[in-house]
């Protein structure tokens, strides 16, 4: 499964430990699956930080069962 992640940041690796706890479903590392989600959330972070620009990262997930 692909997942993708707005940002202003290249990120290669998640990492969960270190992630802001205070967001709406608490500490981790959010992803989407929808990739225009991730889009209008990076140019958000992006526009609250004027010398950033949007990054969407994207990941291949796998499918454990």
């Amino acid at each position: 499964m692909i997942v993708y992640h707005g940002s202003t940041e290249i990120i290669q690796k998640p990492d969960v430990l270190h992630s802001y706890r205070l967001l709406d479903f608490g500490q981790g590392f959010y992803v989407t699956t929808v990739k225009e989600q991730a889009m209008r959330w990076a140019r958000r972070k992006a526009g609250l930080q004027k010398d950033k620009s949007a990054v969407v990262n994207c990941y291949q997930m796998a499918d454990n069962y």
